[in-house]
């Protein structure tokens, strides 16, 4: 039991690491193909301070809903917070304090073990497709 232990342990610690350079690398490539001034990401300042395998991050003046119908069969990603709603921007949203034109763009994308750089590379883009027809 205490090996299977430390091997957890230690998958966790990889893992963690694993996707918060996946996290990283998918927010760097959004900003790369949508511009910096498009691309906001929500949650503490440091990235250090965020969930490693999570992104939550706005896209001036897209609407995230007509997005994902865009998207939806090629990516698999939900719109704002989980008590996000297709006509209001979500009370999580609305108590940090982020703007409207970001909030209605927000997209929370994930990632995992298994996922790879190339997936990740291929869902920023395809997101910055799609949200280019948008703007």
């Amino acid at each position: 039991l205490g090996a299977a232990a430390e091997y957890a342990c230690k998958c966790l610690r990889d893992n963690q690491v694993h996707c918060e350079k996946l996290r990283g690398r998918l927010l760097e490539k959004l900003s790369i193909h949508l511009g910096k001034e498009t691309v906001h990401a929500h949650g503490p300042k440091s990235p250090k301070d965020r969930l490693p395998n999570t992104l939550s991050v706005g896209l001036r003046n897209v609407h995230s809903g007509e997005l994902l119908g865009s998207i939806g069969h090629k990516v698999a990603a939900s719109a704002g917070a989980t008590c996000h709603s297709t006509t209001s921007v979500s009370s999580v949203l609305q108590a940090m304090r982020i703007p409207n034109d970001l909030a209605r763009g927000t997209l929370r994308l994930s990632v995992g073990p298994k996922t790879t750089m190339v997936d990740v590379d291929r869902a920023a883009l395809i997101i910055a497709k799609a949200a280019n027809k948008h703007l």
